[in-house]
């Protein structure tokens, strides 16, 4: 074990854990590269002794279950990749779980049932949505939008950063700007009263 990690501390996601002479990683909350353990999501750290594991557990770990397919989950788009976007979960099945530590996976393919040339017209950075879990994968799962009450429920504007209002079906435009975006919205977007500020 390294000198800064002890059993009860908390760890936030990416922190140097141990090295795997030391202890074998958790594959659901930590992981190995170069032989050196890092944290995948952040909480308090675990160590087995008797074992030889070293994990991070959240707070709520014992009340909470795990995620699983076909749950429903809201969260914010934090990259946009060629083919896909990756999302940070926030809440699942109507449950608030700030730093869930699951990060979710929209492949193109998977964000409508219609035809998406370029990604952006469909998600952008920052876009709050509403997804389906369609696969498992540790910490990551894979998300579908394609269904009308599923995609985007919230969204500032790419140019200015204000409020985005609905003007047609996937059509948006910008109160301040006028600039106007498409986008592949849920078909209550503008009108959730989840709180969507993270």
């Amino acid at each position: 074990m390294t000198k800064n990690t002890k059993d009860g501390e908390y760890a936030f996601i990416g922190q140097r854990l141990g090295v795997v002479e030391e202890y074998l990683p958790d594959k659901n909350s930590t992981y190995a590269d170069k032989g050196v353990i890092y944290a995948t999501r952040s909480g308090r750290i675990y160590i087995d002794s008797h074992k030889k594991k070293i994990s991070v557990k959240r707070f709520d770990e014992r009340k909470r279950q795990n995620m699983k397919i076909g749950d429903i989950v809201i969260g914010m788009i934090n990259f946009v990749r060629k083919y896909s976007v990756g999302v940070e979960v926030y809440i699942i099945n109507n449950n608030v779980k700030f730093y869930s530590g699951y990060l979710g996976n929209v492949h193109v393919s998977q964000i409508s049932r219609n035809y998406i040339e370029k990604i952006e017209d469909a998600l952008q950075k920052t876009d709050i949505i509403r997804a389906r879990v369609s696969k498992l994968k540790y910490n990551e799962v894979d998300l579908v939008t394609d269904q009308p009450n599923l995609g985007v429920i919230s969204a500032d504007c790419s140019r200015c950063g204000g409020p985005l209002y609905k003007t047609k079906r996937d059509l948006l435009k910008c109160e301040i700007c006028e600039n106007v975006e498409k986008r592949k919205l849920a078909n209550d977007y503008g009108s959730v009263k989840t709180r969507l500020i993270f």
